[in-house]
């Protein structure tokens, strides 16, 4: 069973607002059985970027007149999801490196859970799988060239690999007016799933058993010789690779380039291990490489790999390096501890912690009024008293700033004056600072980004040739009425200085709602 999904969003950034999701639930052979399509309206902390405004044809007003928030919206999502058969394999495209991070990322910041695509069936304890269809076209591309028609060349003359073109190259209809609508892309990304399914099956056998980190587990444990490969703007780079059981470090596996000689790294010290783990060198440059389990990597058995294999390649000289690094339990002894040190897993939250946040979110989303939920924030430091002494405390303490921005949001009349000015400063701080190097979308940088765009209209760039001066202007409105609104909290920061949230970092930083004998806490 798949959930094909797509989101739109305020713009590229980590953390960015999503704006429109659409989901269809298919069955084995991708048969339509249910679907959902949200929209929602802009929060206030959230500055959308006029790149992404312009390609989507999201309109201020669009972002002003949804009938839902963010919050309200991934309820949604999150209770249709649950409602599906699980589990369920969830597949869009490019999603892995991007709608995947932005649909966690708004899970979390709605006190919702945001491991919900690798979550477990309550019953039958199996767990949900992540598939990416740009990943299967590549791997079609790499492993049976000439399966699908990839003609059409990027900047880089190498085969263009967006769902546009592939899908336009394979029987797939995506008009460009289509495009950027959440369910058009939905639709045609399960038309390009069809197309791979039916023209490179064994590449679809293989990628589709990698959607889960069991099935990455599997696929290692079978193959103690493997080909591995990734495509980037067309160029493919494929190595030769043995897992290294049973180093594995924080969901990540070592991975050894059989290219190489393994007697100079065999003598290694620890030290030495952690510099070649850490190594800034292409990934098949290097002997080591670590690979995410929770990715789905492209990766075939050898006898699937006859397109990507040297000319001069002998099995047997590439399984006897292997063994050699395998079969020595004192080298492996050192690697286990340059993996520890190179990728540092960080301490899981105990059960007991884990289960009373979950309980304080679910009674969040349950109860009768925003009063009510803003009592519960106001009730939450003295609630978790110890639990914020302790070194889960900025995990814990995330729970309730996401919760007040929330009661902020749809009702700031439950909360004090104070609160709520402390609020809208941060929001102004956030929104207003001239630091131009934040990770999340300003009015000075989308002001800078629109400038960019009038420029590369007036030189002929085709991306902007659909784009009018009507929206061009709207846009300045649109950020000069924001700024209008923010203006009365915002304080610029002295010369050469940037305010508290601009110095902070953390995009998702927010004032507390607590009582403090000195004011409101300024971040």
């Amino acid at each position: 069973m798949f959930v094909f999904y797509d989101t739109e969003t305020s713009g590229l950034e980590k953390g960015s607002q999503i704006l429109q999701i659409a989901l269809v639930f298919t069955d084995d052979d991708m048969n339509i059985l249910s679907s959902k399509k949200l929209a929602c309206r802009r929060s206030p902390w959230t500055v959308p970027t006029p790149g992404a405004m312009l390609i989507t044809g999201f309109t201020p007003d669009d972002l002003k007149n949804a009938p839902l928030s963010n919050y309200e919206m991934m309820k949604e999502v999150d209770s249709w999801a649950r409602a599906q058969h699980w589990p369920v394999t969830f597949v869009g495209y490019n999603s892995l490196g991007f709608d995947e991070e932005r649909v966690s990322d708004n899970l979390r910041q709605c006190l919702l859970d945001p491991h919900l695509t690798t979550a477990k069936d309550a019953h039958n304890g199996q767990s949900n799988g992540r598939g990416d269809v740009a990943k299967l076209v590549k791997a079609a591309a790499i492993y049976a060239p000439g399966a699908l028609t990839l003609k059409k060349k990027n900047d880089f003359g190498y085969p263009s690999m967006s769902l546009g073109n592939v899908a336009a190259q394979n029987g797939v209809h995506l008009s460009a007016e289509d495009a950027h609508d959440a369910m058009n892309d939905v639709k045609a990304t399960i038309g390009v799933a069809q197309a791979v399914r039916h023209a490179a099956p064994r590449v679809w056998d293989e990628m589709m058993a990698l959607s889960t980190v069991a099935g990455v587990d599997d696929f290692l444990q079978k193959n103690k010789l493997l080909t591995r490969s990734e495509m980037s703007s067309g160029r493919t780079r494929s190595v030769v690779q043995a897992p290294l059981w049973p180093v594995e470090q924080g969901g990540k596996h070592i991975m050894f380039n059989t290219a190489f000689d393994p007697a100079p790294y065999k003598k290694m010290t620890v030290d030495q291990l952690v510099k070649e783990l850490t190594s800034k060198q292409w990934w098949e440059k290097r002997p080591f490489d670590v690979l995410d389990k929770a990715s789905q990597p492209i990766m075939m058995p050898l006898d699937a790999s006859e397109a990507v294999l040297p000319k001069d390649f002998d099995r047997n000289v590439r399984e006897a390096r292997a063994g050699e690094l395998q079969q020595d339990a004192t080298f492996m002894a050192r690697l286990a501890q340059a993996a520890a040190l190179a990728f540092p897993s960080k301490p899981e939250m105990p059960q007991g912690m884990r289960d009373k946040l979950e309980t304080w979110q679910h009674d969040f989303h349950n109860s009768a009024s925003w009063q009510d939920d803003a009592d519960k924030v106001r009730s939450f430091y003295e609630d978790f008293k110890t639990e914020l002494q302790g070194p889960h405390a900025n995990d814990v303490r995330q729970v309730v700033k996401y919760a007040g921005r929330q009661v902020f949001e749809h009702d700031p009349s439950t909360l004090p004056q104070e609160k709520q000015d402390a609020m809208k400063r941060y929001i102004a701080g956030r929104a207003l600072t001239p630091d131009m190097t934040v990770p999340w979308a300003t009015v000075p940088k989308a002001r800078a980004e629109l400038s960019k765009i009038e420029k590369e209209r007036a030189e002929g760039s085709k991306k902007w040739a659909d784009v009018t001066d009507t929206q061009i202007r709207a846009l300045k409105l649109y950020y000069t009425a924001i700024e209008k609104d923010l203006s009365p909290y915002y304080t610029p920061p002295a010369q050469g200085q940037f305010n508290n949230v601009a110095n902070d970092n953390r995009a998702d930083d927010a004032p507390a709602m607590r009582n403090r004998k000195n004011g409101p806490d300024p971040r």
